[in-house]
């Protein structure tokens, strides 16, 4: 039940943060690119919450127990089945770069979404 409820409330903010997409950093936030390959692929519209659930997940499962803002922007699908994904994230309590190392170490590497598994190809945060 409790499980049931945290996907719930997860799904419900990453709906809220593709539709209210941030473009500038504020403080301790960097901006993270990605190229990642789902499997299965979906396509972007069905895959855009399950998106957001396997980067706010792995987030909250390194920096467990505090707060975390991320705003991902659409995501965008090429011919080849990868996606560029484009991500604001800032954790309370850590730097922009301790962050952005975190999530760069994810490169060649994949997350666990609700319906696919994210690999990711490359990752860089500025």
């Amino acid at each position: 039940m409790f499980f049931a409820k945290t996907v719930v409330a997860l799904i419900a903010a990453a709906t809220v943060a593709v539709a209210n997409p941030v473009t500038r950093q504020d403080g301790e936030s960097t901006t993270c690119f990605f190229i990642m390959t789902p499997t299965p692929d979906l396509g972007a519209t069905a895959l855009q919450t399950d998106n957001n659930f396997a980067i706010g997940h792995t987030i909250g499962v390194e920096f467990p127990n505090t707060v975390f803002d991320i705003q991902n922007d659409p995501i965008i699908r090429h011919d080849d089945g990868t996606y560029d994904v484009e991500t604001i994230l800032s954790v309370t309590g850590q730097t922009a770069a301790d962050v952005g190392a975190f999530v760069e170490s994810w490169a060649h590497t994949t997350l666990d979404g609700i319906q696919a598994k994210w690999f990711v190809n490359a990752a860089d945060c500025v």
